[in-house]
């Protein structure tokens, strides 16, 4: 589904016409945009979805702590990996940043495979590598703002056809913030297509989790499931 469809779906369900949307006394095409791009940015935000993840690839330096990748959102770095001096890439283990900052001042010359962020800089055991190494993080992106009607909506990763009721439940995520809005003022309805939306976002995360569970490396999980229901 493309942003054009979906605000096509989202005129549907609001029972008026998109073709004449300039016309109309109650709304405009920027409150179905708007309405569209917010209901994406709490459908991003719900869950951890496959396809809000990326790699990143960078390489180490003398210093501790590096930038944050514009396009990752805070705190979201789940996997980094650093290039050892034998050409393999470790695996790091993230903790917490107190934990971090306490285990090099108790260990200065400690050597334990360990990262952590902090705001938007994320620290890696500057004991571990040398420099010139390449380093790659696996984050969580941010969400894009939709602005040509050809763009696709986020359960549309590649194509207009790949996608699943995830876009539909933007849709409905869209609907019941314009029932919501001093436009329709109906709130009730608002927060029962809310309820609904919300139901197939976890569905469809559930599912997503339940298959990525299902891969094992060695020594643990491919994915950390969270319990997030």
């Amino acid at each position: 589904m493309d942003f054009e469809e979906s605000q096509k779906e989202l005129c549907r369900k609001l029972n008026i016409d998109f073709v004449d949307i300039a016309n109309n006394p109650t709304f405009s095409s920027d409150d179905l945009k708007a309405w569209i791009n917010l209901a994406i940015q709490r459908a991003w935000d719900y869950a951890r979805w496959i396809f809000s993840e990326e790699a990143v690839y960078t390489q180490t330096t003398s210093e501790e702590y590096y930038d944050y990748p514009d396009k990752f959102l805070s705190d979201s770095i789940r996997i980094l990996k650093v290039e050892q001096d034998d050409g393999e890439m470790a695996t790091y283990k993230k903790i917490n940043f107190q934990d971090y900052q306490k285990y090099l001042e108790e260990e200065p010359d400690g050597e334990d495979l360990v990262f952590s962020d902090y705001r938007r800089f994320y620290f890696i055991n500057p004991n571990t590598f040398s420099a010139g190494k390449k380093i790659e993080i696996w984050g969580k992106k941010r969400a894009t703002k939709l602005v040509n009607n050809a763009d696709l909506l986020p359960f549309s990763p590649d194509t207009d056809d790949e996608e699943n009721s995830g876009n539909e439940a933007i849709v409905k995520l869209a609907y019941s913030i314009a029932l919501g809005s001093d436009k329709k003022k109906d709130k009730k309805r608002g927060q029962a297509e809310e309820a609904e939306a919300y139901a197939m976002l976890r569905i469809i995360a559930t599912r997503e989790q339940e298959e990525q569970a299902q891969y094992q490396s060695k020594d643990r999980p491919f994915f950390d499931v969270p319990q997030l229901f």
